[in-house]
């Protein structure tokens, strides 16, 4: 806030100061236009002039002491051939007009967007006539008109073309508004730009206001914002809240995470300050990556920062402040509730024995809570966490220039508490917490007319604060550890502890195991120079880039334990009669660990882009290289550098904006591959017809008024396929890995050892994997372009996926199995999104997007043997397609039981009843087949509406997922299964089948002590749907940019604002966040937020 203060201040005291300001001017011969530029200079005026009339000008000699603007003009026009006319805050230069000619009139004013944001470069021409001019840095213009009829026509790419009648106005100020859709819209390719209309691949893009939201990790907010990404997020907490984002879903075994390029680098986007984007794209079928070669067989996202602008110094800065709490945990059952239900367990497994596990004397004095220390009812959640965190940010950039040079320059900020308990009495600070600071710099120089120079750097720097223990073991020890053994801390301040050596208490792992810190920081820098070569051929440029980047990692471990005890009662004085059960240490610890990598890119162009007539064609040809270092290499062979090169062209050929064709491709080398194999051309194909350009569609052009078809086939490579690097390279190992690498044989008893040597791993002609993407697309647009849809149907069949064989029988006597390019998985599905913007009478606006992705992957060859059953086969299968027993529901009784194929263990009526696939009787291994959907989404959507009237503005989001399920399993869900007191129970636990529960479905079946049956093997009983729809966002805004007092403090803009995010979700799976998957819910919940903010704007 004291940021926000400072530049409120200095920008009221500009204005003022430009206001009152006088002007001094002692100058001898000098031209006109100087002594223009020194006035402009000290008033803040602007200055219209024709060039070739200034041409005329005489020189002057002004020797002026704080005059007013009036006396120093007429001392400057004096004995010139010309006048002056000022007319809001501008000073017009007009020939003088003869008394023989017929009179002129000057029209001045200024042209502004609908955020009050100056338009530089606008045409502004009267119809029907050659007298034109346009718009200056600050938007101002000036035009002389033969006489006061007309019209004045204004135009410029991305605005509504405007026409307004001059009836004798001497000032006429134009607010445009920016064009929805047009011919000269322009989209993100690889390597490039094209227009929109022109476009064959399968492109999708969001707005870069949709991903300002309060959160510190972009991947959270791109599935089910943009059509054809599918992702989760698993898990929120603070500096590992990454989501899993996959385009068009899993189509390999290996890696299927996108190339990711930030300004034309491959980088991560995680971190990337969502102020700083000027454009995020994904990238989806072979016609648009097929220029990344061996990158580009996930897809591709392009994210593209800001750069500046020709016009005054622009200044945002914007601040706001979150509450944060989970969305959802899980509910532990209370004490008595945990008793009773052992009880009720021991009794079932234990019919015979008359003595329950927890006498009612012990359920009593725990419910009584007459002590504490000996008799505990612990909530281990309300003991670990805060009910509420917070998290705030703030920015500030500037951007502005003149034709020659623009800037962008931005630092922004992000701080996230999380909801972690600590002690106050510790000595050190164990609380999680993530800070993050964010700086972006670009700068764009025209050296010359012809040559053009784009600087960036950019990076962020972070602090992460962590307890000593993990979150996987601080969540696990609540789960293992019962609520009634021991409490978190006894009442004399000793910490307590039980004997078992795995099971810990939560509270002291959360508190008192010391802290972990860790630094990050990433730097990246990019130059490039463009040179325009038309005097050698007309649209020929050439373009040229060199990045380096720079990540490094500094994460130090001040860890320690504490002194456990164990209550086993009171002395006769009441006193505390303690085992000491585990042995701490009194100081903390340290440990640090390093990582980091550098990476160089270099690529070199030619581009070509011309007209004839109504033929257009562009063409591309690319060279690129890179060549990445692991700056903290354990190994030798992690030290190799990671390298790759390629070639990249594309041509593309447009009739009339109507008949579209498109060629690309890739020749890319990898270092991961054979020698004979490292290089691979991959080349696509794309054509397009838009039939709204056809003659016969007039008739239908009021209904819809553009159509376009597109189809798109080619092959993409993928060269991160996993395995080990330099595959094609035996290494020789031991001949037996359990024996220090001798050879041990024999029989009954006698063995045999030899010492020897074997091949570690086979030598293997390893090769990328491929992709062969077909892409049919629809683009409609209709209601006067209010409305478009797009519609893609995709199919892709990846190939040469590498995989370890497990086809390989064990009398071959290979220990390792090989490696090789055999695996297979077909891909198929559908995208869409449907966008509506509206503009209605009195000011109001309404808007709804909605995007929807459908994706299902098909196991063809996974290199494993075959199945003995049908019903096991994983070929043919969903990808990621889970296996279990399915379930009959729960037997009915005795006879039931009997009646039924053989089950394991001790089963009776309440317990599961499995299907008896293969016939035989028993229920074992050859039984399981495909249960459910899988952990992954096959269905990812999202939609929203936006309304504003005036200043007011509200919008929602709302993103969903569908045929997808959760597995549960572990401990806290399989109650009692381990027996003794081990495992922790979740709230559901009441909702089981007793022989009074007339449920035929509960959750839990007949509740036992110890793992004496198959009640909890993975089967469709503990498969739960896990689809889900969420309130993702919702935004209300008010802004001020038509207020008047904004401009004497200095503001051009001032905008209020409330956003939550992760408000509310719905979903028939209630245990746990659903988004968190598979499991028992033992992870850092994601979190919602209630933040308000502020946004102002000085030009």
């Amino acid at each position: 806030m004291k940021l926000f203060s400072f530049l409120l201040t200095a920008c009221m005291l500009a204005s003022i100061t430009s206001l009152a300001q006088k002007i001094t001017l002692d100058k001898s011969n000098i031209p006109l236009s100087e002594a223009l530029t020194s006035i402009r200079q000290q008033t803040g005026y602007s200055v219209l002039y024709d060039e070739e009339l200034l041409r005329k000008a005489q020189y002057v000699s002004v020797h002026l002491k704080d005059a007013t603007l009036e006396e120093a003009l007429k001392k400057c026009f004096e004995r010139q051939p010309f006048s002056y006319a000022i007319n809001n805050r501008t000073i017009l230069v007009t020939p003088k007009v003869e008394k023989s000619q017929s009179v002129t009139l000057q029209v001045t004013g200024k042209v502004t967007d609908d955020k009050a944001v100056p338009l530089f470069g606008v045409t502004v021409s009267l119809k029907n006539s050659s007298t034109s001019t346009s718009t200056q840095k600050d938007g101002s213009y000036g035009i002389t008109l033969p006489d006061g009829n007309g019209v004045l026509i204004f135009s410029t790419i991305g605005y509504a073309t405007q026409e307004v009648t001059v009836n004798n106005t001497k000032e006429i100020n134009i607010i445009m508004k920016a064009q929805v859709t047009g011919l000269e819209d322009v989209v993100v390719v690889g390597y490039g730009q094209q227009k929109k209309i022109s476009t064959i691949g399968a492109i999708s893009t969001v707005k870069a206001e949709d991903l300002k939201q309060p959160v510190a990790n972009m991947t959270n907010l791109v599935a089910g914002r943009i059509a054809g990404v599918v992702g989760v997020q698993r898990s929120g907490q603070p500096g590992y809240d990454n989501a899993e984002i996959y385009i068009r879903g899993i189509s390999t075994f290996t890696s299927s995470s996108p190339l990711v390029l930030v300004d034309g680098v491959e980088r991560d986007f995680a971190n990337v300050d969502p102020e700083d984007i000027a454009s995020f794209s994904i990238l989806k079928d072979a016609s648009a990556t097929a220029v990344y070669g061996v990158r580009g067989a996930n897809g591709v996202v392009i994210i593209q920062t800001k750069k500046g602008k020709v016009g005054k110094p622009l200044i945002n800065a914007q601040y706001d402040q979150g509450i944060t709490q989970f969305t959802k945990i899980p509910k532990f059952a209370d004490g008595i509730t945990y008793m009773q239900m052992a009880n009720e367990a021991y009794h079932n497994s234990n019919p015979n024995d008359p003595q329950p596990k927890y006498t009612q004397e012990r359920i009593d004095k725990t419910a009584s809570q007459v002590d504490p220390d000996l008799y505990p009812d612990v909530n281990w959640f309300d003991v670990l966490f805060k009910k509420s965190g917070e998290n705030r940010r703030a920015r500030v950039n500037a951007s502005g220039g003149s034709e020659n040079a623009q800037y962008y320059l931005a630092i922004g900020y992000y701080d996230e508490k999380g909801l972690y308990k600590t002690d106050q009495l510790a000595n050190y600070n164990s609380a999680i917490k993530f800070t993050r600071y964010n700086f972006t710099s670009n700068l764009s120089l025209k050296v010359t007319k012809s040559t053009k120079v784009d600087f960036g750097a950019s990076g962020w720097i972070s602090n992460a604060n962590f307890p000593g223990s993990s979150v996987g073991d601080i969540w696990g020890s609540a789960y293992l550890l019962p609520p009634i053994l021991i409490p978190p801390v006894y009442s004399n301040g000793l910490y307590s502890q039980l004997r078992t050596g795995d099971i810990f208490n939560p509270y002291s792992r959360l508190t008192q195991t010391g802290y972990v810190s860790e630094f990050k920081s990433q730097l990246w820098s990019n130059i490039r120079v463009t040179q325009e070569l038309g005097s050698l051929l007309k649209g020929l440029s050439a373009t040229a880039m060199f990045s380096f980047d720079n990540y490094n990692e500094h994460k130090i471990s001040r860890t320690k334990s504490v002194d456990g005890y164990l209550a086993r009662g009171r002395d006769t004085a009441g006193k505390l009669l303690l085992d000491q059960t585990s042995i701490g240490t009194s100081f903390l610890g340290y440990n640090r660990t390093n990582g980091g990598s550098r990476q160089f890119y270099t690529e070199a162009a030619l581009n070509y882009n011309n007209n004839f007539g109504r033929h257009n064609v562009t063409g591309l040809i690319l060279y690129n290289q890179s060549d990445r270092v692991d700056a903290f290499a354990g190994d030798f062979i992690s030290s190799i550098p990671y390298r790759y090169m390629g070639i990249a062209g594309r041509g593309t050929y447009g009739w009339d904006n109507k008949y579209l064709a498109e060629v690309n491709f890739g020749y890319n080398g990898s270092e991961t591959f054979a020698p004979n194999n490292r290089f691979g051309f991959f080349p696509s194909y794309g054509v397009g017809w838009v039939i709204s350009e056809e003659s016969f569609f007039e008739p239908l052009n009021k209904a819809i008024s553009f159509l376009k078809v597109r189809y798109s086939y080619g092959l993409v490579g993928n060269s991160n396929i996993g395995g080990r690097r330099f595959a094609y390279i035996s290494t020789v190992g031991g001949g037996n890995r359990y024996q220090d690498g001798n050879y041990t044989y024999g029989a009954n008893g006698t063995n045999q050892t030899i010492n020897g040597l074997d091949i570690g791993d086979y030598a293997v002609d390893v090769s990328w994997e491929k992709a062969k993407k077909q892409n049919l697309g629809v683009e409609i647009k209709t209601w006067n372009n209010a409305v478009s849809l797009t519609v893609d149907v995709f199919r892709e069949d990846r190939t040469a996926i590498f995989r370890q064989r497990g086809d390989v029988p064990n009398y071959v006597g290979v220990l390792a199995l090989p490696y090789a390019n055999l695996g297979e998985v077909h891909n198929r599905g559908i995208d869409a999104t449907l966008d509506i913007n509206k503009q209605l009478g009195g000011g109001w606006q309404i808007g709804f997007r909605g995007n929807f992705t459908w994706t299902r992957a098909k196991v063809i060859d996974d290199a494993n043997a075959p199945w003995p059953y049908p019903w096991q086969q994983r070929i043919g299968r969903k990808f990621g397609q889970r296996f279990g027993y399915t379930d009959l529901g729960l037997f009915k009784d005795d006879k039931d039981v009997a009646n039924s194929p053989y089950q394991t263990g001790t089963n009776k009526a309440g317990d599961i009843k499995y299907k008896d696939f293969n016939g035989d009787g028993k229920i074992d291994s050859y039984d399981a087949g495909p249960i459910g959907y899988g952990s992954f989404p096959e269905i990812v959507y999202g939609f929203g509406p936006t309304i504003s009237w005036k200043g007011f503005a509200i919008a929602g989001w709302f993103k969903g997922i569908s045929n997808v399920d959760i597995s549960l399993n572990g401990d806290g869900l399989q109650p009692f299964s381990q027996g003794g007191e081990r495992g922790n129970l979740l709230a559901q636990i009441t909702d089981r089948w007793t022989p009074t529960n007339t449920n035929p479905r509960p959750l839990y079946p007949r509740l036992t002590y110890g793992n004496d049956n198959m009640n909890y093997a993975n089967s469709t009983w503990w498969v739960k749907n896990g689809a889900f729809i969420r309130l993702q966002t919702v935004q209300v805004s008010y802004d001020l940019a038509r207020t008047k007092w904004l401009k004497y403090v200095g503001m051009s803009n001032l905008s209020l604002y409330f956003i939550g995010y992760n408000l509310w979700t719905k979903s028939e799976f209630d245990m746990w966040d659903v988004e968190l998957g598979d499991g028992k819910g033992a992870q850092y919940p994601l979190t919602k937020t209630f933040n308000f903010g502020i946004k102002c704007s000085f030009k």
